[in-house]
C-alpha cells in the first residue's frame, strides 16, 4: 500500500473498520473483510468505503463468495 493511499485509508475508513484491518492493509485482506462484513449483513459506509478505497470489483467478491443478491445491493459502489 502506497502513501497516498495509506493517507486515505486512515482518513475515510471508520474507526470499525481502522481497529479490524491492520494499518498497512493487502488487497487480500480488503477483500476478506468486505466479504466478512456481506456475511454479516453490514453493507455500511465501511465496507463501501474500503470497496471503492481499493477499487474491488464485482469479479472478486465472487470469486471469493459473495452472492449474487449481495453484488446487486453493492452495484452502486461495484466497478
Amino acid at each position: 500500500m502506497g502513501k497516498a493511499k495509506k493517507r486515505n485509508f486512515q482518513s475515510c475508513v471508520n474507526g470499525a473498520a481502522i481497529g479490524a484491518l491492520p494499518s498497512c492493509c493487502t488487497r487480500e485482506d480488503a477483500v476478506k473483510f468486505v466479504i466478512k462484513n456481506i456475511k454479516a449483513n453490514n453493507l455500511g459506509a465501511e465496507t463501501k468505503d474500503v470497496i471503492s478505497l481499493f477499487g474491488i470489483t464485482a469479479e472478486e467478491l465472487a470469486e471469493a463468495g459473495a452472492a449474487y443478491e449481495d453484488l446487486l445491493a453493492l452495484r452502486a459502489v461495484l466497478i
